[in-house]
């Protein structure tokens, strides 16, 4: 052990010694390798934090693998065309950083700050790092607010909404603040029939020749200029005009090479805002036959005839055709109404068309993947066949016939369960899915009920699974009825009030002769039985796309099943069988309650560099007619996507040891608590890096002689977590990203009591986990 330890000091030295001689090789004569920038901020203040100001520096220095060595400067100056060339210290980037910085602070309101640099030598004369020393000054303030706005009707709806703006009196000049608001209030006004309006119109006049670095601030909203000079020559301004929708033409068919000879037929359809109970009607100009029904494309429609034109309404009406995925193409425009004289001049009116391009109906693809259960990789082939628009109602029905082989860890007899079946796998599987799309509620759930913003959906589906494991083959068979509505932007929500599952398990004689052995919780797991229940899912994500901000992310899920089957029974006096449960059909079903808790929040450092946290938390409770929960809605340890420094199904339960002399099948559990944490970094064009800490187990409700030590108790699981951290290295091509993640054990809840942490405890505490996966953990 002492010598390993000599080696590896002998080989971090090496390195260190290689590169400090030959990252500089590289440089002319004169020349300086910048290593480093560094902000120092003499008076910090909250309004102002130096990363704001490290990404307006120039330029930056070379990247460094895990933010320590510079791999592609080293790999540079061992191969003069490769890597990365030195970053030298530029005396006019300096200035024209300080530069960025000083407009950066004035626009913050920091008028008049003190920025100066140094540089210094690091380690040699030749490697330099650049100190950029800010004295802030005491930032400007807003002392009043005043309006001028000519146009009445603007001025009402500006402050209407005065409870929502974003400049107040007491907060800093903010430049960035003010063109937002300049933003909210244009959008305010194009929702309430101001099409034409834009935040052009609106600007802010600062008089900072008060004193005491106070700001008296003016919002002024111009007016429209008219065409024509007044008759001193001058230009005549006049109000804006407030827009009604005059007529909506929707073209369902609209092909710009269409021949002029193709007969057109019209039709007009009237669809009624049960919001508003306002009746709007819509012209359809369209090749015969009409190949959807015209109330499918108006509950799409946001845009009501003889009402104010709304801008968010155009939007919503855009994103809602787009999401019955039968069209390819979506335009909404609208055009000014020239023929319509209104009686005030303050009026005017908009005809909207919408042209709609469609996809195919029907449609074959056939899909290749790798696939990753936890750890677990494969391939599958999915034959793929699509029809949008079944019924002429832009239902979207999908039929996915899939293939797939998988190479899964065993804790078995090696020679007799690890046998490779199929070349380098063990597990074989097939099946069949058919879900059918509806972009509206059925029945018993009304559309009137609901927001038309809701953008609502109900999803039919029904599949047959066939799994075929060296221990077991198992078939699945499953049928679902569900909907999907989003509340708004960020929260969705999905309800699935029938979720039917039907499992079949055949084991091997093998497996049999292990089962036999074990307690009746392990036998339950792989016998037959059935599950009908339903589930719910809030889902919640703040992230907007194409923003370089912090976001969060939730989903919350709860299930129950058994219940409607219990009361039945119940009602129909069936008597239970020889082991004491009831069944239906001669199928012992399952009853039991479940809640899970999935929390991420994502750090974006910059675009290239990222912190990303979740926590996990789950419990599943069986009752009535369920001893144990059933094993495909237990919780697994372990694999890719958890804790990765254990294979999936072997962590746990608890402080949980298997003994040496017995087979270690799949370990289910009813709560698991997890939590990681990873930092996201660029290495190298499509490499990408993590580097990541987990934390976590699964644990049993009850005491199962099985398990000892799987039971959870309130005072006792923190000592049980297990700890894992490690480095990924990732392709990351936008559209796929394959994953490899090394994990090191840290503490595991399988060592005795008070010797559990693993780094250094003995000679062969190294043992890193190899994970490949597919996609990001989380």
């Amino acid at each position: 052990m002492k010598h390993k330890r000599i080696s590896y000091l002998l080989f971090i030295i090496v390195i260190a010694m290689l590169y400090s001689c030959s990252s500089t090789r590289r440089l002319k004569e004169g020349q300086n390798l910048l290593v480093k920038n560094k902000i120092e901020i003499q008076n910090p203040n909250k309004a102002i934090s130096s990363s704001d100001l490290e990404s307006l520096v120039q330029p930056k220095t070379n990247d460094r693998f895990l933010g320590i060595f510079p791999i592609k400067l080293w790999f540079n100056s061992v191969f003069k065309n490769g890597g990365e060339k030195p970053v030298v210290v530029d005396k006019s980037m300096i200035e024209e950083s300080k530069d960025q910085m000083k407009s950066f602070l004035n626009n913050n309101g920091f008028y008049d700050s003190e920025i100066n640099h140094e540089i210094a030598s690091m380690h040699n004369d030749v490697k330099k790092k650049v100190i950029y020393k800010i004295e802030l000054s005491k930032p400007y303030r807003i002392k009043s607010i005043v309006y001028n706005i000519p146009d009445d009707s603007v001025a009402a709806l500006v402050v209407k909404n005065n409870q929502n703006r974003l400049i107040r009196t007491g907060s800093i000049f903010n430049s960035a603040t003010l063109d937002q608001e300049r933003q909210r209030l244009s959008n305010i006004l194009r929702d309430h029939g101001y099409f034409a309006f834009s935040k052009d119109y609106i600007f802010f006049e600062a008089d900072t020749t008060i004193g005491q670095r106070e700001v008296d601030l003016t919002l002024r909203i111009k007016n429209v200029r008219t065409q024509e000079n007044g008759p001193d020559g001058k230009p005549v301004y006049a109000n804006h005009k407030v827009y009604y929708i005059n007529k909506v033409t929707i073209h369902p068919d609209h092909n710009l090479l269409m021949s002029d000879s193709i007969h057109n037929d019209t039709l007009i359809a009237t669809y009624t805002n049960t919001e508003s109970s306002h009746t709007n009607q819509y012209k359809f100009i369209y090749v015969p036959p009409l190949k959807i029904r015209p109330e499918v494309i108006s509950r799409s429609m946001f845009v009501d005839t003889e009402r104010k034109y709304n801008a968010t309404d155009a939007s919503q009406t855009y994103r809602k055709l787009n999401e019955l995925n039968i069209y390819r193409y979506v335009d909404v425009n609208f055009k000014e109404n020239d023929h319509k004289i209104p009686a005030d001049d303050r009026k005017g009116y908009l005809d909207c068309t919408v042209n709609l391009r469609r996809n195919p109906v029907n449609s074959y693809s056939i899909e290749f993947q790798g696939t990753n259960s936890g750890g677990d990789l494969g391939i599958a082939t999915y034959l793929v066949y699509q029809n949008k628009n079944l019924f002429r109602g832009a239902e979207v029905l999908n039929v996915r016939l899939k293939g797939a082989l998988e190479a899964q860890n065993s804790g078995y007899d090696a020679e007799i369960l690890n046998a490779q079946k199929w070349w380098l796998f063990n597990t074989f599987e097939a099946g069949v899915d058919v879900s059918l799309y509806i972009p509206k509620f059925l029945a018993p759930i009304n559309d009137d009920v609901f927001s038309r913003y809701f953008r609502p959906k109900t999803t039919i589906g029904i599949g047959y699974n066939i799994q075929d494991r060296i221990e077991y083959d198992r078939i699945i068979t499953n049928a679902t009825f569900g909907y999907e509505w989003s509340q708004n932007n960020f929260v969705k929500h999905i309800l699935y009030p029938a979720d039917v599952n039907l499992i079949k398990v055949n084991t091997t004689a093998y497996f049999d002769s292990l089962l036999s052995t074990e307690t009746e919780r392990f036998r339950n797991q792989y016998t037959d039985h059935m599950i009908l229940g339903g589930r719910y899912s809030y889902m919640y994500s703040n992230q907007e796309i194409n923003k370089i901000k912090n976001f969060m992310y939730f989903r919350g899920d709860i299930e129950a099943a058994g219940n409607l089957l219990d009361l039945a029974v119940g009602a129909s006096n069936t008597q239970k069988n020889d082991e004491g449960f009831y069944t239906v059909f001669g199928i012992r079903y399952a009853q039991y309650f479940k809640v899970n808790g999935d929390f991420r929040y994502y750090i974006m450092l910059d675009n290239n560099h990222s912190i990303a946290i979740r926590s996990f938390g789950g419990i599943a409770i069986p009752y009535g007619n369920s001893i144990d929960i059933p094993y495909e809605k237990g919780y697994f340890g372990g694999g890719a996507n958890g804790m990765r420094a254990w294979t999936l199904r072997y962590l746990g339960p608890g402080s949980y040891v298997k003994p040496d002399n017995r087979a270690d099948i799949e370990r289910v559990g009813d709560i698991l608590i997890e939590g990681s944490l990873e930092y996201r970094f660029p290495i190298y064009r499509f490499f990408t890096g993590g580097l990541f800490y987990d934390i976590g187990n699964i644990w049993l409700l009850r005491d199962n002689e099985t398990y000892p030590g799987g039971k959870f108790y309130g005072d006792k699981f923190i000592n049980q977590l297990a700890m894992d951290a490690g480095l990924g290295i990732r392709l990351d091509f936008s559209y796929f990203i394959f994953r490899i993640d090394f994990a090191q054990r840290i503490k595991d809840p399988a060592r005795q009591e008070g010797d559990r942490f693993v780094i250094g405890a003995d000679a062969g505490w190294f043992k890193p986990v190899l994970n490949l996966g597919i996609g990001y953990p989380f």
